[in-house]
């Protein structure tokens, strides 16, 4: 695993550490001065916000900024200094922290850029920092990061000019400081309110990690909102991830670096099916922490899952004063895998009886204009949806995004139909975005959290707003079906009995490449079937190996440096005499050595050949930071033309096997659809377990594994693996 030198400081365990960034008792701003700049607005935000403590700064050539006191070292404040922001240019930086170690301050942000982010001397800068970060313990945010905030004590300690603040569940880790306006400004115009928020930058000394641990243990937190440019301490990271799992706190997390420009060619197919990217999904996927693509997106699903309800399961009603909205909604949740159940008989019986006649009495539902005139209308309709007993989630749409006053009919229907259905969560759905429009009478009272449902604030814009209740429904889901053997830090470090002749096998392989036998090996020593084979030398004895194993039989060239066997004329299948067998070994002799004159060629391995079945593949790559990813899918010549593979990381069970089979776009065919012969999926399962176990003991040996084909029986019979590639792991970690 890679490993890297960001600062833990003596109080980890606990999080103490990071307490006097967020609830300081004294903060002091080094580089302000009255011609304005970072630290000179951070001055007058911690000023107009009403920061309770000590604020000071320090500028050797002023008394005062701002009307605060001014001091020309942080050794001449006298009082202790929990919290330091510091913005002065990067070479005066490590003067300030001498001045620091001998004030014995608590806590360091350096938002000064030139480190990391610039190279040559900058990068010196940086280590030199983290240098003095892991001798002081003191703790030290960035650099060329953005301030932070903690909206309940009132530190907005950001070089930002908010019109509104508002304490509440949703914190951030974002290593972007823009970011700050575009996600805390849209949801305080909605009056969802904010926890704490921290700009990470080139997060030298402190990580997401390091957050992500510290919000999991702040009881005001519901929600972690994160942006990622990196994961400097991966096994950290899924520990973080794993620990919010346990309290039930979710990560909505943009990551950035979904290209794939540059990752290099794999001798596998697995490696061009699976890359960096995918893995990224797939790790976070087994976390439970919900990856969004755009900001708008974070906001939505931060705020869905700021309710403190979680849904049963994804039966969901839609009911609008909207036939646009009910025409438009199946299109757009059928992505998010939403989908709208009918009405059950007597649900639809009891509609129809208030509805006019002109209605069609559906779900999604469409009131029609109506229901304005005749309120019980709203109200049959709200409280039929929420309890028929077949939904879980009732969504009520509205024309645009404003504030609903809850003494009107619909209101007050909203109101009955959730305290007669406390089990189902209500949302309501603007089919537009944008900004929230304030409500013109300041005293009407707004659903923006709503208590009566239970903190489910509006969300905005029909296709944002599903994305936000899929997650929210996924996130359920997660969490029931989560256990602890299954936890991704569980897999480290772990050896099965195979272990030590696995071990074996592998060292003792003379290539770079094992041979399709040496590969074989392994696979039978974990227990995955393989072919019955053996190697000849000469031609006779290939002919005779064929007649023992019993015809038909297929031939492959055995040569660490032939990867690709087909490309020389290295393959030979359906050979049904002993003397084809003769002239097969002849011929892929000749060839090998014609197209490959310089390589060691050990000879011909002489196979059974595989019983007709499903084709499947199954593979591996280990990645760097979070280690085996296994990939299964379609096999055999249609790996390259479907890419029909599902990603799994270990550890897994036959349950999660079998999720990742159904996520394959071949699975009804698989399971037999159509009237086609069922595969043995059962075998297949146990033998993706096996194979799991393979790669974690291996992780640090191999490269890559492809084993394709396995053919899968049609009788139900079981499975074979018939060809098998596996490069060990150069020094370099490839």
């Amino acid at each position: 695993m890679q490993t890297n030198n960001v600062v833990r400081g003596p109080l980890d365990e606990a999080g103490h550490r990071l307490d006097r960034l967020f609830r300081p008792q004294s903060v002091a701003i080094v580089g302000a001065s009255p011609k304005g700049g970072f630290g000179t607005e951070i001055i007058r935000n911690l000023k107009k916000w009403g920061f309770s403590g000590k604020l000071t700064a320090v500028n050797p050539r002023y008394e005062q900024i701002e009307g605060v006191p001014c001091f020309p070292s942080l050794k001449a404040i006298p009082h202790s200094v929990d919290l330091v922001e510091v913005a002065v240019p990067s070479n005066a930086v490590p003067l300030v922290l001498d001045d620091c170690e001998s004030a014995g301050v608590g806590a360091i942000q350096i938002i000064s850029s030139g480190f990391a982010d610039q190279r040559a001397e900058g990068v010196a800068r940086q280590r030199r920092l983290v240098e003095w970060a892991e001798r002081t313990g003191i703790p030290v945010v960035g650099p060329n990061c953005y301030g932070l905030l903690n909206a309940a004590n009132r530190l907005i300690a950001v070089p930002l000019d908010f019109h509104a603040m508002k304490a509440g569940g949703i914190s951030a880790v974002l290593q972007s400081g823009t970011l700050v306006f575009s996600l805390i400004v849209p949801l305080l115009s909605r009056g969802i309110g904010i926890g704490r928020v921290v700009t990470t930058g080139n997060e030298a000394c402190t990580d997401v990690a390091d957050f992500i641990n510290y919000f999991v243990d702040d009881e005001d937190t519901r929600v972690i909102a994160c942006y990622c440019e990196q994961f400097k301490r991966p096994l950290e990271f899924i520990k973080a991830c794993e620990r919010a799992a346990d309290k039930g706190k979710p990560i909505v997390m943009i990551k950035v670096g979904r290209s794939e420009g540059a990752r290099k060619a794999a001798f596998a197919h697995t490696g061009s099916l699976v890359g960096s990217d995918v893995v990224v999904d797939a790790v976070l996927k087994k976390l439970g922490v919900i990856r969004v693509n755009t900001v708008d997106d974070m906001i939505e699903t931060a705020a869905a899952l700021s309710s403190t309800k979680r849904p049963r399961g994804r039966r969901v009603a839609f009911a609008s004063f909207s036939g646009t909205a009910v025409s438009m909604l199946s299109d757009l949740a059928e992505p998010c895998g939403i989908e709208f159940p009918p009405l059950p008989p007597a649900a639809k019986a009891r509609l129809e009886a208030v509805f006019p006649d002109f209605a069609s009495v559906s779900n999604p539902l469409d009131l029609t204009a109506q229901a304005d005139y005749d309120t019980h209308i709203i109200d049959a309709s709200l409280t039929t949806l929420a309890t028929c007993d077949a939904y879980d989630v009732v969504i009520w749409g509205r024309g645009f995004p404003s504030c609903l006053d809850m003494r009107s009919a619909l209101g007050q229907a909203l109101t009955r139909a959730a305290a007669a259905a406390p089990e189902v969560v209500f949302s309501v759905m603007s089919l537009a975005g944008g900004h929230f429009h304030a409500a013109l009478d300041p005293n009407m009272p707004m659903l923006e959290p709503k208590a009566d449902f239970d903190g489910m604030p509006f969300l905005q814009g029909v296709e944002t707003g599903l994305k936000a209740l899929s997650a929210l429904m996924g996130y359920a889901e997660f969490l029931r079906a989560r256990g602890p053997s299954n936890r991704l830090s569980g897999q480290r470090s772990q050896r099965s009995a195979c272990y030590a002749e696995a071990l074996r096998i592998i060292r003792d392989a003379k290539g770079a490449v094992l041979t399709e036998r040496e590969g074989k090996r392994l696979l039978a020593l974990y227990g995955i079937p393989v072919t019955r084979e053996a190697l000849a030398t000469l031609a006779d004895e290939a002919a005779r190996i064929a007649e023992d194993l019993s015809f038909p039989v297929a031939m492959k060239v055995e040569s660490a440096e032939i990867v690709h066997k087909t490309d020389v004329g290295g393959v030979v299948l359906n050979i049904s005499s002993r003397e084809d067998s003769a002239s097969a070994f002849e011929r892929i002799m000749a060839s090998a050595r014609s197209h490959r004159p310089e390589a060691e060629i050990a000879g011909v391995v002489v196979q059974e050949m595989a019983r007709s079945g499903t084709e499947m593949m199954l593979g591996a790559t280990f990645d760097p930071q979070f280690g085996p990813v296994i990939a299964l899918g379609v096999g055999g010549i249609w790996v390259e033309a479907l890419k029909d593979v599902s990603v799994l990381l270990p550890p897994f069970d036959v349950a999660d096997i079998n999720a990742a089979i159904g996520r394959l776009c071949a699975a009804s065919v698989l399971r037999g659809g159509r009237g086609g012969a069922k595969a043995d999926l059962e075998s297949f399962a146990d033998c993706v377990v096996r194979f799991g176990t393979l790669c974690t003991d291996l992780a640090d040996e191999i490269g890559e594994i492809d084993i394709n084909p396995i053919i899968l029986t049609g009788n139900g019979t079981g499975l074979t693996a018939v060809d098998c590639l596996i490069t060990k792991k150069t020094p370099d970690g490839v």
